[in-house]
Formats: structure tokens, sequence, C-alpha cells
């Protein structure tokens, strides 16, 4: 299992703030359901998009350096946050001490985002945390979380996820949808809590609900492959792919084979390729080697033994090999096989550009 928790963009930002507000496109319709159906050209690696498989380690913002930050300015520090908005961080710092010092917790929770973040003073977040403690105990769910969050990667305080799950239980019952979210995954997985799948669900639904798509991912997974009395194929391909339309490049990669599958949606090999495709030039070699095989077999894709084995090519170099495709390329001609080498060049250059890599 990889690492443990991940964040959306913008936490320690959104942190200061309400739930941070998404933007939606209108209800979504659920997909039609047709029998499930098996299929070789998927069979080789089998594979199931568990989110403790595929989200790295929490890292907060402060080693991230994300400077997202949304509306939403709490009225007792208006001037600091208008500060930090605009740049100033070192007008912020003193509006906001001076407000501290007047027992604004909203200050407090602020000063600390500035020394997470090594804003207008030195990166320290043995400070950034006793700043979050201080409105923490005074009552700021967004202290809370943060404060959460730090004690779970062991940075300004030592690692104790016990005491994270007690923080994310404040700043959750106050409906910030990180808290749901990783307090969701804290019980999915039995860290210092017991494992309660079904609480999992309740604080990944609250947090969907609120627009987060790691949740909507978490909670379609979950649906997937939990506790049988929880499982429902359907709401799981609904809720995965509300998070692929959003952007989690696992979720494109999961909802891509139950659309090729059949699986909770009804089966559509096009747009299954698709969404593969969208995964792989974000740089998952899962979807590399799905359209692949799409390109090989013609499925959802014209045969094309070209881009099947250009893009086996970028697959295998981030360590998913195939035989099938790799007996395939060896039969290519001498001509073929620089043809090969050339689209996996132009492919090699777009993945460049949109993913530096």
């Amino acid at each position: 299992m990889r690492g443990f928790l991940r964040r959306t963009t913008g936490l320690a930002m959104a942190c200061l703030l309400a739930a941070p507000a998404f933007a939606q496109s209108g209800a979504e319709e659920e997909d039609s359901v047709l029998p499930p159906r098996s299929d070789a050209a998927l069979s080789q690696p089998q594979i199931l998009i568990s989110p403790f498989m595929v989200k790295p380690p929490l890292q907060t913002d402060a080693l991230s350096g994300n400077t997202d930050i949304s509306a939403g300015i709490r009225p007792d520090a208006d001037l600091a946050y208008g500060a930090f908005q605009r740049g100033w961080y070192l007008s912020a710092l003193a509006l906001a001490t001076r407000s501290a010092e007047q027992g604004r917790t909203a200050a407090k929770t602020l000063i600390g985002v500035l020394y997470e973040t090594g804003r207008g003073v030195p990166l320290d977040l043995k400070k950034a945390a006793e700043w979050y403690e201080l409105a923490a105990n005074e009552g700021d769910p967004q202290a809370a979380l943060r404060l959460g969050m730090l004690y779970l990667a062991g940075l300004g305080r030592d690692k104790d996820t016990a005491e994270a799950a007690k923080l994310f239980e404040i700043a959750a019952k106050a409906n910030l949808p990180e808290a749901q979210y990783n307090l969701g995954l804290l019980y999915q997985s039995g860290k210092s809590v017991d494992v309660d799948h079904k609480r999992a669900k309740e604080l990944f639904e609250a947090a969907a609900e609120s627009g987060d798509a790691d949740a909507m991912y978490s909670l379609g997974i979950l649906l997937l492959e939990g506790d049988e009395e929880l499982r429902d194929d359907l709401r799981a391909s609904y809720w995965i792919g509300r998070a692929a339309r959003r952007g989690v490049v696992e979720a494109q990669v999961q909802y891509a084979i139950q659309l090729f599958k059949g699986e909770g949606v009804a089966p559509n090999e096009r747009e299954a390729a698709d969404w593969f495709e969208k995964a792989a030039f974000a740089g998952n070699p899962i979807a590399m080697n799905r359209l692949a095989k799409l390109y090989l077999h013609g499925r959802g894709r014209p045969v094309n033994t070209i881009e099947a084995a250009a893009w086996q090519i970028h697959a295998s170099s981030r360590g998913i090999f195939d035989s099938e495709l790799d007996e395939m390329a060896k039969s290519l001609s001498l001509e073929e096989q620089e043809q090969v080498s050339l689209r996996a060049g132009e492919i090699g250059q777009q993945l460049r550009e949109t993913i530096g890599s």
C-alpha cells in the first residue's frame, strides 16, 4: 500500500475558509445498467483501482507550494485575510498578530498558515502547529483540520494518528469536506480507530456531496469492493464517473474499465477508450497499457499496431509490462518499428508538455 492519505489541492489556503466551492456542471444522470461481461482485451494484468493503492503520501501545501485561495473571508479577520490574498504577507502577519492579541481565533489560524507555508516568516511547522492548537482549542474547525494533518504527517508534531482522528472528528462535525474525507479513510483502514466501513461511507458521502473529488472516488471504490451490504455497482459507477469528470486520474482509469466491461454502466468501448486516452496523457501507466491493448484488438479504436506499440513503450517504461504487446512489437517490420519509434517520441513530447515527464 502506498501513502495513506492525500488531500485535494489548495488545502492550506482552504483551511482558512468555509468549505470550498466547487464548480458544478449541473445534474448528472445515472447510467443505465446492462449485464457485465468479460473480455480478453483487458485481461492482462487484472486491475481494480483502489484509493489506498494509488494515492501518494500526504503532503502539506507548505511542501507542495500550492497558493490557491478562494472567497469566504472570515469577518473577524478580514483585513489580515485581505492582505494575505494580495500577497502582502508581512502586513498580513502584523494585522493577524494584532487581531490574535485581541483574542480573535481566525487570526491565530491565519498565523499558523503563514508559518506552515513560509510566507512573511521563515517556514516553521512547529510554530504553525502551536498556532493551530491555540485556534483549535478555541473552537476553530479549520485549525483543527490543519493541526490534524500535521499530526498525521508527523510535521511540527510527533506523528500521532489517534490525535489526528480526534481533530478530524471535530472538523468533520463542522462539515468540512477535507476532514470528512480523511476521517473516512481512517475508518476504512482502521488506523487508530476501529474499522467501520458504514461510518466511512457516511463520511465519504458527506464530503462527496460537498464536491470533494477524492471523496467521490473513495466512495465509489467502497461501494464497489467494500462490505457486501454496502456494495452497489450502479452508485459506485456514478461516483467514480463524477470523480473522473473532475480530473481524478485513477477514477478515469477505473471508470474506463467499468465502461469497457459494462459493470454498473452500459458498455461503451469507444467512451472507455476515450477515458483511457485521457488518463494515459495524464501519465497513468495502466491507462497507457489498456489503450495499447484496445488499439491492438480494435476495441473502441480502429486496429493500429503502431499506436499500440508506441503506447506500450511508455507503459513499460513506467513498470507495466505486457507479453502480448511485446510479441506483437517484435513481429513488426523495420519500417513499422521506425514508425513506432517516431510515434513514441511524439507521445513523449506531449507527455512532457502536459505533465513534465
